[in-house]
């Protein structure tokens, strides 16, 4: 995630890290540091999720990645064959259809943001722990 997100985000423990990315033109980048447990919303699901941030240039073209932990986490199958990709919690699931959704070009009328419910994470947190 770029570091001007985490500067949007404001008060929150980023930790070191000695992680080192190589870039598929072959660049080593150094990420800026880890923070952990924040908030994401897929649909009606929130989930505590760990983003590594770097020092580049924040592109609303390119979506976040959302990794294999997440996905293990929310329980995702992908059905490449029918273009389907469920998400599910505790019984319930949400279905999106990834050929429409790679069929709509962006454009200015979408939002792309980052809410911050820090006390909603805490009380999130302290109740897994």
């Amino acid at each position: 995630m770029p570091l001007s997100m985490l500067q949007r985000i404001g008060d929150v423990e980023v930790r070191p890290t000695r992680m080192t990315l190589q870039l598929a033109v072959r660049f080593i980048k150094y990420p800026h540091g880890i923070v952990e447990d924040l908030l994401v919303k897929v649909d009606k699901f929130l989930f505590l999720v760990d983003f590594v941030f770097m020092d580049m240039e924040e592109d609303s073209e390119v979506p976040l990645i959302l990794g294999r932990p997440f996905m293990k986490t929310a329980k995702v199958i992908i059905d490449v064959d029918d273009g389907k990709l469920k998400v599910r919690v505790q019984g319930d699931e949400v279905n999106f259809n990834i050929f429409e959704a790679m069929k709509h070009p962006n454009d200015k009328k979408d939002c792309f943001r980052v809410d911050v419910w820090m006390k909603c994470v805490w009380k999130m947190k302290e109740n897994l722990h």
